[in-house]
């Protein structure tokens, strides 16, 4: 990440949003702060209970970063843009699911929507913190950062009923890819499927005009 960023010449990151804390989402964040100037960073609703949690709070202080725990809609904006951030409504309950407890189910989800394009981005969510959040009845959006590096839930083809993406986004890798089940209801419904795993690190833009390109 931190040689994307250099690569374009970043320095300053207005705010990171941590969705939960797995590893995977947080551990990143010491070595991003300390070669980058970080506003505010925006933690989940809930204090984990296992060594991630401890990582990413640590990280925070040691860096002295601006910190503000979401348990409300959270508006930002991004140029013309508006970015919502969304609590979970679900209650973490430690230890459910081995160490880390439900906190997949606990991840902020985000939105960015602007006159032409629309982006939704599902953190980890499986099937309880999926049907908590389509309860929001925020419907379509073109793209979608699929949640939990596209593993099958119950949730997964109710999540794409209602959003009905363009595209779909999906950070997996050679050594954990995506589920066949996933991929076989994204080709259902005919959306465009990027996976991190096959064309590594690529950027999503609107074209202005309801159509979207895809870039290394």
């Amino acid at each position: 990440m931190l040689s994307y960023l250099n690569e374009r010449g970043v320095s300053h990151l207005d705010f990171v949003v941590l969705t939960h804390y797995d590893r995977d989402h947080v551990e990143g964040l010491r070595e991003i702060g300390k070669k980058l100037d970080i506003g505010s960073v925006y933690l989940p609703g809930y204090e984990g209970s296992d060594k991630n949690y401890r990582i990413a709070i640590s990280a925070v202080e040691d860096l002295g970063l601006k910190s503000q725990t979401v348990t409300e809609q959270l508006h930002l904006k991004l140029s013309d843009n508006d970015l919502e951030v969304y609590p979970s409504s679900v209650e973490y309950v430690p230890g459910t699911k081995g160490e880390e407890g439900n906190d997949n189910d606990m991840s902020l989800v985000a939105t960015l929507t602007g006159s032409d394009a629309s982006y939704l981005f599902a953190g980890d969510l499986e099937a309880v913190g999926i049907d908590a959040f389509l309860k929001r009845g925020l419907g379509h959006f073109d793209v979608l950062k699929m949640p939990h590096h596209g593993k099958k839930s119950s949730g997964t083809e109710k999540l794409l009923e209602s959003v009905k993406p363009k595209v779909a986004i999906i950070t997996d890798s050679e050594d954990d890819p995506a589920e066949k089940k996933t991929l076989k209801e994204l080709d259902a419904i005919g959306a465009d499927v990027y996976r991190t795993s096959k064309s590594g690190t690529f950027a999503v833009r609107s074209n202005g005009a309801g159509g979207y390109t895809v870039s290394e």
